[in-house]
């Protein structure tokens, strides 16, 4: 069942309603019109009460007026990162804002998180609409998204995302929740994640890729069998050295739909998989949370295509045409050990 209810008011006076999902398993999540927030993700632990799994805030305020870390929401047209801010498509430059420096982050300044989604609710989901104009953030052609939210009896969070365009328009959308199995404000240290991914694309100042996709194994970045987020999170190497730790795009073995990660904490016993048809996943550990959320107490697990692919011929193509329909798919399925 899904209910309805008022969040608050954005300062220019928008009205931001909450939906919570409860699926028949027991989880809830619970879903903001602003950004396509999950504001609160709700799952049994070993004990069998419920605990949230994701970091938060509890105003408007704080998500539409104070936020700079994209807690939970949806974020595009582009998430990630864009190089300088433009790409050249069939001979056409297109300048986009930048929010990062020279660069473009998450859709710039005025992303999808920033925005109010239009709500619908179903038995054990909400699908949440928006049309982005041309030239929302530089990105040419109105593109038509949904994003749909649904609860399984597995508990299982789904979430497919749909677009249409009618220009050619790159588009790579995800969701920006930081998960802490804690029940508390900790580090994620102790959290134990496993990452299918045999490379990771080499970074450079600023986060953009070179190009080159690194190999994990005898690294640091080898989560290919289960370890603790700290083992290895302030080892000297280089690529960490530029991000103050676990900031990168891994590169995903396997196609289709398929489990690409999971993450676990003995203290709770909650265990996470994560699913996904996409070929990347930023795995990303809080370097730069913001107040009042503390540095690394959530990780992120953002699947994607590789950022900056539009300017990387090389990398899997993140462009959609007219005609075309853009249909993606990730699930956070969570269980007890």
């Amino acid at each position: 069942m899904v209910q309805k209810e008022r969040f608050g008011v954005t300062s220019d006076g928008q009205a931001v309603d909450r939906y919570v999902i409860r699926g028949a398993g027991g989880a809830e999540a619970a879903i903001l019109n602003l950004g396509c927030i999950v504001q609160e993700l709700r799952v049994p632990n070993r004990e069998g009460r419920l605990q949230n799994v994701v970091l938060n805030y509890g105003s408007v305020r704080e998500y539409y007026e104070e936020d700079t870390c994209y807690l939970g929401a949806c974020v595009g047209r582009v998430g990630n990162r864009i190089g300088g801010a433009v790409y050249t498509w069939n001979g056409e430059t297109h300048r986009l804002e930048a929010n990062e420096g020279p660069n473009q982050l998450h859709g710039g300044p005025n992303g999808f998180h920033r925005q109010i989604w239009e709500a619908e609710a179903g038995e054990d989901s909400v699908t949440l609409r928006r049309t982005s104009p041309d030239g929302e953030g530089g990105f040419p052609g109105n593109l038509a998204v949904s994003v749909t939210y649904r609860m399984t009896a597995e508990n299982a969070l789904e979430i497919t995302y749909r677009a249409r365009t009618d220009r050619d328009t790159p588009v790579n959308l995800t969701n920006h929740s930081y998960f802490n199995f804690t029940g508390r404000e900790d580090h994620i240290f102790r959290h134990q994640v496993q990452l299918l991914g045999s490379a990771i694309t080499e970074i450079a100042a600023g986060s953009i890729p070179t190009g080159r996709l690194l190999p994990v194994e005898g690294t640091p970045f080898d989560f290919r069998v289960p370890k603790e987020v700290g083992r290895d999170a302030f080892a000297p190497d280089p690529q960490l050295a530029l991000t103050e730790s676990y900031d990168h795009n891994y590169v995903l073995d396997g196609s289709g739909f398929r489990s690409v990660a999971s993450v676990y904490l003995p203290e709770t016993g909650i265990h996470m998989e994560v699913f996904t048809d996409q070929p990347g996943v930023q795995f990303y550990i809080g370097n730069y949370l913001a107040a009042p959320h503390g540095r690394n107490t959530g990780l992120c697990l953002e699947t994607q295509h590789y950022p900056d692919s539009v300017n990387h011929a090389d990398f899997p193509s993140m462009m959609l045409a007219p005609g075309e329909e853009y249909v993606t798919r990730t699930a956070y399925r969570f269980s007890v050990r």
